[in-house]
């Protein structure tokens, strides 16, 4: 396996780097230094090389946006109601940053960091400690992100958080936005999921605790083509896409999605063991994130991402994300290339 650092970019006054690693197909896995931005997850397709992820040339590609664009999440995935939970009968305040609501940790945590990065022969080590100083979340997490490129064209994501000072949560992600074509959108993609409900959302996208059968184009049980489902979104839906949390069923080694590209049959699984899974078409990106299927658009890519079910921390039935002091959590997410 080979592997290099290069320099991508300035943001906020430091440097950001770009950590890459080459299998033995030519498969490439990059990540920066900054909000441990999955930036390349390439393959050689016929001698082409094709970036299976949505990428951007340039950081600010990356962080003049609100879409969190590969970042990794953390401590928390999802929104929070109100930026308020209840826990052993106080109530915490952690910040708003989405109106009156949390978002993907408030926007000081994991996505906005700077981390330590170390390299083995096949794998990209992120630390950082993140004090509740930082993003004012309950205690500090001292956390670990480690993208690992395997023989076989996997890229396996562990994201481990070990809390201090007082008991916090842990309900981390990866923000991956996957277009395995060579087309300017994602309608020629199949989506299939390991579900049969989804989550009935406020008008501020804040899970309700309802659950609601999968039906229409919320049916990806099967290969459903994104043409059909977004098409018909379009029309029937303010978001004109998907931003939804689908539950996942059990299944079998963890597999909750598979996306396919079928002009090209690039085809990536996903596996997780979590109960949750996001999924965003970038229905709102705009025209300011220069990327490598052209600038940003309606359904240029597909955010999916996996994690507890959001809203947890006040909806108890949907997971326990609660991480007291002294105990080391690590979550796992497998993306299998074939």
């Amino acid at each position: 396996m080979k592997s290099s650092v290069m320099k991508f970019g300035q943001h906020a006054g430091q440097t950001v780097l770009m950590y890459t690693l080459t299998n033995q197909h030519g498969t490439r896995l990059s990540v920066l230094n900054f909000a441990g931005i999955w930036h390349e997850f390439s393959v050689l397709d016929n001698g082409a090389r094709v970036n299976l992820l949505l990428s951007s040339p340039t950081i600010a590609g990356y962080t003049d946006n609100p879409y969190y664009i590969n970042r990794v999440i953390g401590r928390v995935a999802g929104r929070i109601k109100d930026a308020t939970y209840h826990y052993q009968g106080q109530n915490v305040v952690v910040p708003n940053n989405e109106g009156k609501n949390t978002l993907h940790g408030g926007g000081r945590g994991w996505s906005d960091t700077f981390f330590n990065v170390t390299m083995t022969s096949d794998s990209i080590m992120l630390t950082a400690k993140i004090t509740s100083k930082q993003d004012g979340f309950p205690g500090d997490l001292t956390s670990g992100i480690q993208y690992t490129l395997t023989s076989d064209d996997q890229v396996i994501v562990q994201m481990t958080g070990t809390q201090s000072v007082v008991d916090g949560v842990f309900n981390p992600t990866v923000h991956a936005y996957f277009n395995l074509g060579t087309t300017h959108d994602i309608l020629d993609h199949t989506l299939q999921l390991a579900s049969n409900s989804h989550l009935a959302l406020a008008e501020d996208k804040v899970p309700t605790g309802t659950l609601l059968p999968n039906s229409g184009p919320f049916d990806l049980a099967h290969d459903s083509t994104l043409r059909q489902a977004l098409t018909k979104m379009a029309h029937t839906t303010s978001e004109q896409g998907f931003d939804d949390v689908f539950v996942m069923n059990k299944r079998v080694k963890n597999l909750i999605a598979i996306l396919k590209d079928t002009a090209s049959s690039r085809t990536i699984e996903i596996m997780s063991n979590r109960n949750g899974l996001v999924i965003f078409t970038a229905n709102s990106m705009t025209s300011n994130m220069p990327n490598n299927h052209g600038n940003g658009h309606r359904w240029v890519a597909v955010a999916l991402e996996p994690q507890t079910l959001p809203n947890s921390e006040n909806i108890h039935e949907f997971g326990d994300v609660t991480l007291k002091v002294g105990e080391t959590r690590q979550e796992v997410i497998v993306y299998q290339y074939r």
